[in-house]
């Protein structure tokens, strides 16, 4: 059962509010050293042998990736979509050292399931929210029963040589321009990572009200965002290669959802994460990388098959 947690007003550079969504509310909760903002739904469903199921967004995006998922999990979880630190209506830790090495960004899933008092949730994690939920599970494996990441690789799954040019994009948005890019020249690039990323060609071509782009255009953030990809080609990725980064599978069920659609990441490179440990692989159809928004359906789906035949009360 969830306890009452340190529950503290929006910081005044959180900005515009997070958008409406029927049934969700939303906190501000300190979780370690970083102040992060929760939306969240289903409090009534909270119960010892129904886990609570915590959200965790990628990049570009934030907690509102899950506006189709959040609602159809709530009818009978607690649900809680996190924005990670630096994004969304989180805290913005200045973007140096260890700031956004994807550990630190675990290490606040796991303080923050602490300060929340859940009883071993499940993880859900998009894109970096699939990978830092796979790392926290390592982490803390004690203070979960299971992670579902999709479209991501698995971070100690090998990533062979001829697929290193599907993250070329990387160079450009870990890059000395990242943060300009990311907020400025009417944000072409995110719209062009949306697009090219995704199995609807208009997707990408938001307006002004755009909800990923409207945060992306705070300079924090937008650094923040650079970050993340600076760190993980300097630091990470090296470590990756050399079988070094985290070459352990957490001890509880996983699994990776990837898409039949996605270009960067398909599903014959996320199998590579799989064959080791209680992990399976599932994809899902008719969807590009942005699954939790093209394909919500069939990735409830596949997250209640899940909870239901391999995560123990």
């Amino acid at each position: 059962m969830a306890t009452a947690a340190t529950t503290v007003p929006a910081p005044p550079e959180a900005g515009s509010a997070p958008s409406d969504l029927p049934g969700v509310t939303h906190r501000w909760v300190d979780a370690g050293d970083v102040r992060l903002h929760v939306a969240e739904a289903g409090v009534e469903h909270a119960a010892p042998d129904r886990p609570a199921i915590v959200l965790v967004h990628g990049w570009p995006q934030h907690w509102w990736c899950w506006h189709e998922v959040l609602p159809r999990l709530a009818q009978d979880h607690h649900v809680l979509a996190v924005d990670l630190r630096g994004h969304g209506w989180s805290a913005v830790p200045d973007p140096t050292g260890d700031a956004y090495d994807k550990r630190t960004i675990a290490a606040d899933l796991v303080a923050l399931v602490d300060a929340l008092g859940l009883d071993r949730p499940v993880l859900v994690g998009h894109d970096w929210g699939g990978w830092t939920s796979l790392l926290a599970a390592g982490l803390a494996p004690e203070r979960f029963r299971g992670v579902v990441a999709a479209s991501i690789v698995a971070p100690w799954a090998p990533i062979p040589v001829r697929d290193l040019w599907r993250f070329a994009y990387q160079l450009v948005a870990g890059g000395p321009l990242g943060p300009l890019l990311h907020r400025g020249r009417g944000q072409t690039f995110l719209r062009l990572v949306y697009r090219a990323a995704s199995a609807d060609p208009r997707r990408g071509r938001g307006d002004a009200d755009d909800p990923y782009l409207e945060r992306y255009r705070d300079g924090a953030r937008a650094a923040a965002g650079a970050a993340m990809y600076r760190t993980f080609l300097l630091r990470e990725l090296p470590a990756l290669r050399a079988r070094t980064y985290a070459p352990d599978v957490p001890p509880l069920p996983i699994l990776l959802v990837p898409a039949e659609g996605d270009t960067v990441l398909p599903p014959s490179l996320v199998r590579r994460g799989a064959g080791r440990g209680d992990v399976t692989v599932d994809p899902i159809a008719g969807a590009g990388h942005w699954s939790p928004e093209e394909q919500p359906d069939e990735l409830v789906d596949r997250i209640r098959t899940f909870l239901d035949r391999r995560v123990a009360p």
